[in-house]
C-alpha cells in the first residue's frame, strides 16, 4: 500500500514539475485575498489569512519555476498601476522549503521608490520559488541573512499597502522555460512524497 502511495505522489510531483512548455514569458497574477487562490500561504507557510485588511496583507502567493536553460530574467510587476498591492518580491532557489536559500528580492527598489517594478535576475539551469507579497513583508532568509524558506516571512506586509489584493507579476527568459501548477500544491505534494518515502524506508528496515 506505501509503495502504490508512493507511486501515485511521485508521479503527481513529477507532472506538476514538468509543466507546460513556454517560450518567452510568463504572467503570475492572482489576489492576496482570494480564498480560492491556491498559491497563497501565511508569512509562516500555514493556510492563508482573510479575516481582516491587515491579515490579508500578510499571505503570500508562492510559484515554482523551472529553468531549463540559464538565463538573465527579467521580473516585472504590473498590478500595482491597476490599484493592487505595493509588491515586494522575493525569489528562491530550490522549491523544497526546507532547503530553498533566498536568492534576490526587490528590497532597494521597493524601500526607495515603490510600486511597480522591473528588475533582472541571472538564473542558472534549476528549481526556484517565486514569492510575492505586499511592501515589506521579506523572508526570514532574507532578514537575517541566513535560513529557508521554510522559515517565513516576517509578517510585516501593510495594509496601507494592500490596494485591493491584486498582483500580477510577469517573467520573461531569453530561453525556454517551463512554470508548474501554483507553489503550494506542488510544496505539499513534495512533502507528501518525501514522508511516504521515508515510511517506505522505515517499512523495509523493519523487515
Amino acid at each position: 500500500m506505501i509503495n502504490q502511495l508512493f507511486r501515485i505522489v511521485a508521479g503527481l510531483v513529477l507532472a506538476l514539475a514538468a509543466g507546460s512548455s513556454l517560450a518567452g514569458s510568463v504572467t503570475f497574477s492572482g489576489n492576496l485575498g482570494d480564498a480560492a487562490n491556491a498559491a497563497l500561504v501565511a508569512s509562516d507557510l500555514s493556510a492563508a489569512q482573510f479575516t481582516d485588511d491587515q491579515a490579508t496583507a500578510n499571505n503570500v502567493a508562492l510559484y515554482a519555476l523551472h529553468v531549463l536553460v540559464g538565463s538573465n530574467a527579467s521580473f516585472t510587476s504590473t498590478g500595482f498601476a491597476l490599484g493592487g498591492i505595493d509588491p515586494y518580491f522575493s525569489i528562491f532557489s530550490g522549491i523544497d522549503p526546507s532547503s530553498a536559500t533566498w536568492l534576490e528580492s526587490n528590497y532597494l527598489y521597493a524601500q526607495t521608490v515603490g510600486g511597480d517594478f522591473t528588475m533582472d535576475v541571472a538564473l542558472a539551469p534549476g528549481d526556484y520559488t517565486v514569492a510575492i507579497g505586499v511592501y515589506s513583508n521579506l523572508s526570514f532568509a532574507e532578514n537575517l541573512g541566513s535560513g529557508f524558506l521554510a522559515d517565513g516571512f516576517i509578517g510585516l506586509g501593510d495594509a496601507r499597502y494592500l490596494g485591493d489584493g491584486a498582483y500580477a507579476l510577469t517573467v520573461t527568459l531569453l530561453d525556454e522555460l517551463t512554470v508548474p501548477e501554483p507553489g503550494s500544491a506542488l510544496l505539499t505534494l513534495s512533502a507528501a512524497c518525501a514522508a511516504l518515502w521515508v515510511r517506505r524506508r522505515h517499512s523495509l528496515t523493519a523487515r
